[in-house]
């Protein structure tokens, strides 16, 4: 009997996983959008209002700012607003290659046995649950904020 069974999709790559790959593609695709505006020249930071405007200075409000205003001392280099957002992704891709590795090592490809080891998906996707609304200032929290505003 020749075993040349195909295995699903699903066991594989279950949903969970691939609601956390989409996750991550936003991810990377906020910090190339933001990497690309500053290869352009545009201020993101003063684009997408990501600094604080102090009481004295009410910046115009221009579509697209190519100038530096006051308070771009709270950024000193153009790089600090998307370096932080792809560790942030490194990060989460790093966690979630492991789960889901752990995952197909647990579960061999064995239809049955996704059924049985359905909590690490669970685990992991609880887990990027809880950082992402953790109100601790702890694993890029700035970054974290932004990307829920």
């Amino acid at each position: 009997m020749s075993s040349n069974v195909e295995i699903p999709f699903a066991a594989t790559f279950p949903l969970p996983f691939r609601v956390l790959c989409l996750a991550g593609m936003g991810i990377l695709g906020w910090a190339t959008n933001l990497h690309g505006l500053n290869i352009l020249g545009i201020d993101a930071a003063a684009a997408l209002e990501l600094r604080k405007a102090s009481t004295e200075y009410a910046p115009l409000r221009a579509p697209l700012p190519t100038h530096q205003g006051p308070g771009f001392k709270l950024f000193p280099n153009p790089a600090a607003t998307y370096y932080p957002i792809y560790r942030l992704f490194a990060v989460f891709v790093a966690w979630c290659f492991i789960a889901w590795s752990i995952f197909r090592l647990l579960t061999r490809g064995d239809v049955v046995l996704v059924d049985i080891f359905r909590y690490v998906p669970a685990i992991c996707s609880l887990g990027v649950l809880v950082v992402l609304i953790c109100p601790l200032d702890v694993f890029y929290k700035r970054e974290r904020d932004m990307f829920l505003q």
